[in-house]
């Protein structure tokens, strides 16, 4: 039977704790950024170069319910990304609002 210090079994814990957050941060979905428009906080995510999705948080429901709410989703992706929206539609039954965006004419706010 071989006996591992306390030591030598505190860095074997911490070396597995960091493999493990190593991975965690390379995989699963993309970073959620809150984001306030008019009083209401929306949930932006950047998929690729080009595309960016919102969603409102989970008590706020659909949010393809009304064109308010459609442009409320659109200000804050332009918002995050700092760029502007040219295409949209919704996706998950209309709890998201993907959309393209359009960075070479980076908004001037």
């Amino acid at each position: 039977m071989t006996h591992i210090s306390g030591a030598a079994q505190a860095a074997l814990a911490i070396l597995a704790a960091a493999g493990v957050a190593g991975c965690a941060a390379t995989a699963g979905d993309p970073p959620v950024h809150r984001v306030n428009v008019e009083g209401r906080t929306y949930l932006i995510s950047q998929l690729t170069a080009g595309t960016w999705t919102a969603t409102a948080p989970p008590a706020a429901g659909d949010v393809s319910a009304s064109a308010p709410g459609r442009a409320a989703l659109l200000q804050a992706i332009e918002q995050r990304s700092g760029c502007k929206v040219t295409d949209s539609d919704y996706s998950r039954n209309g709890k998201q609002l993907d959309a393209q965006v359009d960075c070479a004419s980076r908004l001037k706010n």
